[in-house]
């Protein structure tokens, strides 16, 4: 499972190995690895719920390196040099497991030894098979009839996968999706189906879950394809609510889950993202605070990018030295306006912008203007020339502005809408388009 770019690996957890003793009911996984001259150690991983955490290191002796943990239910870790080079396996029930693999290349490593991963990769053709020909536009415009017969066969490999391992039964559970037309009940169309049936054989209660990475990439799938229909913010946010209300709250299942939800709606840009990232900081803080603290500062630092999301507040002189923030105009809808005296373009749309000003300051419309000059001089005097009579704040570092770096703002001009609780509203607007949406906010 790869890494998602939005989130730095954090919470890491390292645990030196000693010398394996065989006498204790443990598992053993003996990795044997060529093309390792470079380094010295492997590493043992976990996911977190949007990164991997490492558990382990194992010395590299004459191309040999050994993994012990306690036998116990199984679950998915992962080994390699690093989060970008690992192969995932499942330990935890059998006690000698082998993988063979080159160290350029751990997604390619062989396991050797190990029935329930040979049992679990037969489980994974089958399931991904089964699910493509549910996927296949030819397959969806099929009979009723053939669209139940494919329905019956997800059911019934279920039941045999019960048959031959309760943890394989949970992954496919959480992969098997029966079709609308001929499941709908009394559901009025297939995306209130979607939201409500997607995991209906899923048991959220079970330990198989717990270390389930296939958690994550179900609830992942799940809110990506409510999020690419079109629903309300505030319908999006119900549906995923009821979802996550079916996990044990303060259980590690329910950290992967948010893991996956955020995830997706991070990608959408949707506006419910901060939502469920602060959730998920809630569910990791008193475990792991160093990962908590790590996505506090990629949510505060995400959230200038979401429509929806709440603006970072920051604070920078005006041109008389004292320092003014953002926070200042709260309760106002609000144009932050990225700028500067040497640019045309925005000396150009200057004459637009002074005019909404004049138009619907009296309604509580204000502006915030940042400038990205380097020199004093020149940015007062063009705001004198423009007549630009709102705020202004600047730190005189060009393009090297420390809001411009925080908002992500490599071009100018730029805007940035925020409603009165200081929450994005739109970004990039100017000329015709920022008229309209100041008309639709204040009326004319």
């Amino acid at each position: 499972m790869k890494n998602n770019s939005f989130y730095a690996l954090a919470g890491l957890l390292f645990l030196g190995l000693t010398a394996p003793d065989f006498s204790k009911k443990e598992v053993h996984l003996a990795c044997t690895v060529v093309n390792c001259e470079k380094v010295d150690s492997l590493f043992m991983f976990e996911f977190n719920g949007i990164g991997f955490s490492k558990i382990q290191s194992a010395p590299i002796v004459s191309d040999k390196a050994t993994f012990s943990l306690p036998i116990g239910s199984p679950r998915f870790l992962y080994v390699g040099l690093s989060d970008n080079n690992l192969r995932p396996l499942i330990l935890g029930s059998e006690e000698n497991v082998a993988l063979n693999s080159d160290c350029n290349g751990f997604r390619s490593a062989q396991i050797t030894v190990s029935q329930l991963n040979e049992d679990y990769e037969e489980t994974k053709k089958t399931m991904n098979a089964l699910n493509a020909e549910m996927k296949d536009p030819a397959a969806i415009d099929k009979l009723t009839g053939e669209m139940a017969a494919l329905d019956k066969r997800k059911l019934e490999f279920l039941e045999e996968t019960k048959k031959k391992s309760n943890y394989l039964a949970s992954i496919v559970a959480l992969n098997t999706y029966l079709s609308f037309q001929n499941n709908r009940g009394t559901y009025v169309d297939e995306v209130e189906y979607f939201a409500n049936e997607y995991f209906k054989f899923v048991d959220w209660k079970s330990e198989y879950l717990t270390y389930q990475a296939w958690v994550y990439e179900a609830t992942k799938t799940y809110a990506t394809a409510l999020g690419s229909v079109g629903l309300p913010d505030a319908t999006l946010k119900t549906y995923l609510d009821n979802m996550l209300s079916k996990v044990p709250k303060n259980s590690r299942t329910y950290q992967l889950a948010l893991g996956g939800v955020m995830t997706a709606l991070k990608q959408k840009n949707n506006g419910n993202f901060p939502t469920y990232a602060k959730a998920f900081v809630e569910a990791v803080k008193p475990t792991d605070p160093s990962l908590a603290a790590a996505i506090e500062k990629e949510l505060k630092m995400a959230s200038a990018f979401m429509i929806g999301g709440e603006a970072p507040d920051f604070t920078q002189n005006q041109p008389d030295g004292t320092p003014f923030s953002l926070s200042n105009l709260r309760g106002k809808v609000v144009l932050v306006d990225f700028w500067a005296s040497w640019c045309g373009p925005c000396r150009r749309e200057n004459p637009n912008v002074v005019k909404l000003y004049n138009r619907y300051k009296s309604q509580g419309f204000d502006i915030l203007g940042v400038s990205l000059d380097k020199t004093q001089d020149r940015w007062v005097q063009a705001i004198e020339e423009d007549g630009l009579i709102w705020h202004h704040i600047s730190d005189l570092k060009g393009w090297a502005n420390e809001v411009a770096k925080m908002y992500g703002v490599s071009s100018i001009p730029h805007t940035i809408l925020l409603d009165k609780e200081g929450r994005i509203l739109a970004r990039n607007l100017r000329g015709p388009q920022l008229e309209e949406k100041l008309r639709e906010i204040f009326g004319e």
